[in-house]
């Protein structure tokens, strides 16, 4: 199934690909899953937001959502 997946380009770092893009996954994949399948490591997200509410990392997906991940935030 498909899913839309928006990636903060902070994780480019960690070898995944950023931006937007259309994500194929195996049904009954959750929020955890999709993020070793992207190289994002866990520790460093702040948060996933699915269809504008957000999630935890055992959300299961569903076909056509929208995922936005982001890092914790940064000062500077």
């Amino acid at each position: 199934m498909k899913i839309g997946v928006e990636v903060n380009s902070f994780f480019g770092r960690y070898g995944s690909k950023i931006g937007k893009m259309e994500v194929e996954i195996d049904p009954n994949t959750n929020v955890e899953k999709l993020l070793g399948n992207l190289n994002i490591p866990k520790d460093k997200v702040g948060f996933v937001i699915v269809n504008q509410k957000r999630v935890d990392f055992d959300y299961v997906l569903s076909e056509n959502d929208s995922v936005y991940i982001t890092p914790f935030a940064t000062g500077g």
